[in-house]
């Protein structure tokens, strides 16, 4: 019993943050081990020892949540949806908790190897589960394939499915890359490759794009040398899993046929491939125009959604008048929109921040944050199509991955 309880004592914090990803298919039950870090800070900063280190940590923390929290509260001032804007406001700080709370529970080397292997071996496992659901139409807890989307685990957000898997996928290649043979790193990329093209969400193949153009450079360098056979055989695993996805999937075809109406340079065709995104666009531009300085206020887009778009807007009339989009689908265009040029200015200053930071830091923190500094370039990468980036799904995984990140620097140790 002793044995257990300091088992538990040392490890909890470890299960908690893989719980937080086995549990992002689930609604916002994800919210429960976040939620926990959060209020956990309030219990370790009891110690003076450890004030000290959470004032260490909240030099790269603090600057961060700041760049992300400063814009959303100025733009609850006069928002459209005020309620929205402030109580958003007021719920971010728990980021910020959780983050700094992670830093500290989460330091050691064999905590965060345990984190990294398990998360790992978790998203191995949706992809797996994602190709029984292909040929099986149900996967192995009898999740039946949503009509639009596959869907594995992510039953409600079926659509959240192949770019989250994709967003994460640096920590499993990453952990195969330190501990599994070059086969396995291989086999694990396929394998993750695979599930991210039948899910058909293309935000999901341009980030799994760029994680292949990264791994390739990566594998130039000479402590990877044991990998660059590997390098040969990612060309044609590409090639083989993206023909078995091909004709193994009706919507993969479909979603493939959509996206060449790109290569027509007709406005149709762009807004049909775009998914009816250019509307959308073109709303939150001329928010940004009528509210340059603070935006329309953070998560207030769906009202100022109604005042701007166009009489004749697709998304509103499919709603029958009621409703149109809910955010702007673009992390560029979001911050523009909903926190203005104050938004965009914070967001530029966090992204010199992280790069003054990691140019700064130790070979040895900059490769140990590597696969969650990759995972949050991925989310954030503005060229692409993006959940609500100050939505309670995305918020909390850029803040979890901001957590660990945190966890694996020194912080003058």
């Amino acid at each position: 019993m002793k044995l257990f309880i300091r088992k538990f004592q040392s490890e909890w914090a470890s299960w908690l943050a893989v719980a937080f990803v086995a549990l992002l298919p689930f609604g916002r039950l994800a919210e429960v081990p976040l939620s926990v870090f959060a209020l956990s800070l309030l219990v370790l900063a009891r110690s003076a020892e450890n004030r000290l280190r959470i004032r260490k940590a909240s030099l790269f923390v603090l600057p961060l949540f700041l760049c992300f929290w400063v814009p959303m509260v100025i733009s609850s001032f006069d928002s459209f949806y005020p309620s929205k804007s402030w109580t958003s406001s007021i719920a971010a700080l728990r980021f910020l908790a959780a983050a700094l709370a992670m830093t500290l529970l989460l330091n050691s080397a064999s905590t965060r190897e345990r984190v990294l292997r398990w998360t790992a071996y978790l998203l191995l496992f949706w992809a797996a589960d994602a190709f029984i659901q292909l040929f099986f139409g149900r996967d192995l807890f009898g999740i039946a394939m949503h009509p639009d989307r596959l869907n594995a685990l992510f039953v409600k957000k079926y659509q959240f499915f192949g770019p989250t898997l994709a967003m994460l996928s640096p920590l499993v290649l990453e952990h195969a890359r330190r501990e599994w043979r070059p086969w396995a790193w291989a086999v694990s990329f396929a394998l993750i490759l695979g599930a991210v093209m039948i899910a058909g969400m293309r935000a999901g193949w341009l980030t799994m794009a760029l994680v292949l153009a990264t791994y390739m450079l990566l594998m130039l360098k000479r402590e990877n040398r044991e990998l660059r056979r590997t390098m040969f055989t990612i060309p044609a695993l590409a090639v083989i899993v993206l023909a078995v996805s091909y004709f193994a999937s009706p919507l993969f075809q479909e979603r493939l046929d959509v996206t060449r109406a790109f290569t027509s340079g007709v406005e149709k065709s762009l807004d049909s491939s775009s998914m009816e995104r250019v509307p959308i666009f073109s709303t939150a531009l001329t928010m940004y125009r009528e509210h340059p300085v603070n935006g329309v206020g953070v998560r207030a887009f769906p009202k100022a959604y109604m005042v701007y778009a166009e009489p004749d807007d697709i998304h509103i009339r499919k709603s029958g008048g009621a409703s149109g989009a809910t955010h702007a689908h673009n992390v560029i265009l979001e911050v523009m929109s909903d926190t203005g040029t104050i938004g965009l200015l914070g967001l530029l200053v966090a992204i010199g921040f992280l790069w003054a930071h990691f140019r700064n830091i130790t070979p040895a923190e900059r490769q140990d944050a590597f696969p969650y500094a990759l995972a949050v370039l991925l989310i954030l990468f503005p060229f692409n199509s993006h959940f609500a980036i100050y939505g309670t799904y995305t918020s909390s995984l850029v803040w979890f991955l901001v957590g660990l990140w945190s966890a694996s620097l020194r912080h003058g140790r």
